[in-house]
């Protein structure tokens, strides 16, 4: 693969047909596969031999029947293109797709319940999925409300994570294996205005304004949350010699659906959208930093260095920001965290 400029990251040299080791055996899972990063992440996998597994949120912008049937065709129709892509291929793996709607704890653990009706072993978990959103929105499920982007950008992971991590201790306790759970979170973790409240729902909800300003601090807010996630969870399973890498990292400013769509109509839309033809990283250059964080033998051969660690791009460990290295912020976001999933997963009654 070429080597190629960018703007902002510099040169990268990074070639995954080179670099990705055969990942035959593996059971991975890539959240929010229907397009974009994750699309290009997990037809990376498969092609070098991994069982790879799609799981993609509904859209959140549509009736709840309407997007789940929509979510399913954009699945399926993804899994086929991948087919189709990787068929020449004899080390090629296998790719299936799995619904997912990371709104609400009941319906991660749906998702998470598929999942392992069709297996019985993941080596790497990949946090992909998340939404950028333009205006306040909530969801409620057993007697709370919740922001709607922090539930799916940060409360899913955690949620998901929780129920398949029995799944992922037993392939850790498998001779040569190397468990690595990957969070896609973003630079502007480094931008939240000020020191957020994660202790309650009333601090998860402070932040109400229907404004750009306020969507976009909410967003960073939820990056934040999924880089002190990542931390925790590393430090916590460290303490039980638990042998999995936990990873957070940016994968840059990326031309995905997300950034083109965030506004809608107008000038200022024509302006995003040759800014980001100009400047952005193309979805498969996006998902090089994913790769690297899920697949190289450099973190296995050093895992010191990487555990817990965060990742710009092209794969450089870089220090996360003051707030992300807060260990109150990131026991008191878990602690919410557990709470919230607790209570709402109190009345959870699996799909018929």
């Amino acid at each position: 693969m070429q080597i190629f400029p960018s703007f902002n990251y510099g040169y990268s040299t990074y070639d995954p047909d080179k670099e990705i080791p055969n990942l035959e055996g593996k059971v991975i899972l890539v959240t929010g596969a229907n397009s974009g990063i994750g699309y290009k992440t997990a037809e990376m996998l498969v092609s070098k031999g991994a069982k790879v597994g799609t799981i993609s949120e509904w859209p959140v912008t549509i009736e709840a029947q309407e997007a789940e049937a929509r979510d399913e065709t954009r699945g399926k129709a993804a899994v086929q293109s991948i087919q189709d892509s990787i068929s020449s291929l004899s080390s090629a793996g296998s790719v299936i797709w799995l619904p997912l709607d990371l709104s609400t704890p009941q319906a991660t653990k749906a998702g998470a319940d598929a999942f392992l009706r069709h297996e019985n072993r993941l080596d790497v978990l990949i946090h992909n999925a998340g939404m950028q959103v333009k205006g306040y929105s909530t969801v409620s499920e057993g007697g709370l409300t919740f922001n709607k982007i922090m539930s799916t950008n940060h409360l899913g992971s955690f949620v998901l994570t929780q129920e398949l991590m029995p799944v992922l201790k037993r392939t850790a306790e498998e001779p040569n294996s190397d468990v690595r759970i990957v969070v896609v979170a973003s630079k502007m973790h480094i931008r939240v205005p000020e020191k957020p409240d994660f202790r309650n729902l009333e601090g998860w909800n402070a932040r109400k304004g229907d404004g750009v300003v306020d969507s976009g601090a909410r967003y960073a807010v939820t990056k934040l949350a999924n880089v002190l996630f990542a931390r925790e969870l590393q430090t916590r399973l460290d303490a039980e010699n638990i042998p999995i890498t936990c990873i957070s990292l940016s994968p840059g400013l990326v031309s995905t659906e997300g950034p083109r769509n965030a506004i809608k109509s107008g000038i200022f839309s024509y302006l995003v959208k040759i800014f980001l033809a100009v400047l952005a990283l193309t979805p498969l250059q996006g998902s090089f930093t994913t790769l690297f964080a899920a697949t190289s033998p450099k973190i296995k051969t050093e895992p010191t260095k990487y555990k817990g660690s965060y990742l710009q791009p092209f794969n450089r460990l870089t220090e996360a920001s003051a707030f992300a290295k807060d260990k109150q912020l990131a026991d008191d976001l878990w602690a919410c965290s557990e709470e919230v999933a607790e209570i709402c997963l109190k009345g959870y009654q699996p799909p018929a």
